[in-house]
């Protein structure tokens, strides 16, 4: 049976989701070995990605297994408002399995996504969003330069700007600090290392404005349309981590026309799963802080009398008064 009205029906107005909403996806199965690190890890990215996102965003954690512990930290979180949308998955679904949940439930026209190691710097939005805009049929722009072809050399999908006068193509030589940290990101040897050093880079500029990519993106993060991920769903999910399934985004996108683009200067690193000294000294020349309860809250859209009311709430002979007003009213509207 229904006793009396839902309050919700009375004109409660629901939640415009913001222009950018972040997603990122965590799995951290126990806090030993390889994972011992990993959610000091989690709280440093959240730290920067609060401190250096120049607009508010709605933040979705998709948590892909992680043990009972982290789950409850990151309940925790969503409580004190840091999370807007928390998903919790028993099971690890793998990467892309948690994409195709991750894409088809974040309402907002902007994607953020980003692997749960990863470390924001000041400028990444921007610069990510002009290259977004520059290039039509721009799909996947990441916020460092990419050094690895996840399309084997298959895209075809920048040739379209091959016969433009309005781009040029071209090729450098990648920022030495890139390539240093993109090794230590991966955990490449010494000889790897030295390869993606003396790499050359292609890039497209758009002549009229002057904002130049590197062809290539990663999935370890990137920035894209909400509407042009939708049309590559549902991906291949039968894997927990398979780089041929995780490769179908990349394929599908490109199919579709969509560019795959990547900024000059590294703005994002790939922190990985050990904090080690090149780590601590990059937090402590960006100021970021340890965790985020140390971090500034991201502003909220209230309304001048949300604020005088919350202000209130937190008055010790106040707050008991003013839920016993809230009671009071939700019973008479339900009755009504």
């Amino acid at each position: 049976m229904r006793k009396g009205q839902n309050p919700a029906k009375l004109g409660t107005a629901g939640y415009r989701p913001r222009n950018l909403g972040v997603a990122i996806l965590t799995h951290i199965p126990s806090q030993e070995g390889y994972f011992a690190e990993s959610w000091q890890i989690f709280e440093y990215q959240l730290a920067s990605l609060i401190a250096h996102t120049p607009e508010p965003f709605d933040l979705m954690v998709f948590d892909n297994g992680s043990c009972r512990e982290v789950q409850e930290q990151l309940r925790i979180l969503e409580g004190n408002g840091w999370i807007q949308w928390l998903l919790l998955s028993r099971a690890n679904m793998g990467k892309t399995g948690a994409l195709n949940a991750i894409v088809g439930a974040i309402p907002n026209e902007w994607i953020c996504y980003a692997d749960s190691d990863v470390l924001f710097r000041p400028g990444w939005l921007e610069a990510s969003r002009a290259i977004a805009l520059s290039f039509p049929g721009a799909g996947l722009v990441t916020a460092q330069p990419c050094f690895f072809d996840i399309l084997r050399g298959e895209g075809k999908a920048h040739r379209a700007l091959e016969g433009d006068a309005g781009f040029v193509f071209g090729e450098i030589g990648p920022v030495e600090e890139a390539a240093e940290e993109y090794s230590r990101g991966i955990g490449a040897t010494a000889e790897e290392s030295a390869r993606y050093k003396s790499m050359r880079l292609r890039t497209v500029t758009r002549t009229d404005s002057g904002v130049r990519a590197v062809l290539g993106a990663s999935h370890m993060q990137f920035l894209a349309q909400r509407d042009i991920l939708r049309k590559v769903l549902p991906l291949p999910s039968a894997r927990g981590l398979d780089p041929e399934e995780d490769r179908q985004m990349d394929l599908r996108i490109d199919r579709q026309g969509y560019l795959h683009l990547s900024t000059v200067d590294p703005l994002v690193f790939h922190m990985g799963n050990a904090i080690d000294k090149r780590l601590i000294e990059e937090l402590a020349r960006l100021s970021i802080p340890s965790g985020v309860a140390k971090a500034d809250m991201p502003p909220r859209e209230k309304g001048h009398l949300y604020r005088i009311l919350s202000s209130l709430a937190k008055h010790p002979r106040l707050r008991w008064r003013l839920a016993w007003l809230y009671r009071t009213l939700y019973e008479v509207f339900s009755k009504s």
